[in-house]
């Protein structure tokens, strides 16, 4: 997961999402689905953490200047 993009994490969430809630997981993949889906979400809540700490670094650093 280290070398996967936002845009791909959130792609594969919601194929994730479409097969549960479609009814198309069969219900022995369904643990192991949601188990990914949790890393997922932690893994774009953490890109997205890091983006908001860089742009809040970078909008101090313009008004120093």
């Amino acid at each position: 997961m280290e070398n996967m993009t936002y845009t791909q994490a959130v792609a594969r969430l919601e194929e994730i999402m479409n097969a549960v809630q479609g009814g198309k997981m069969d219900i022995d993949a369904l643990s192991g689905a949601l188990k990914e889906a949790s890393e997922l979400v932690r893994f774009c809540r953490g890109k997205l953490y890091k983006v908001d700490e860089e742009v809040k670094e970078l909008i101090e650093g313009l008004s120093e200047q």
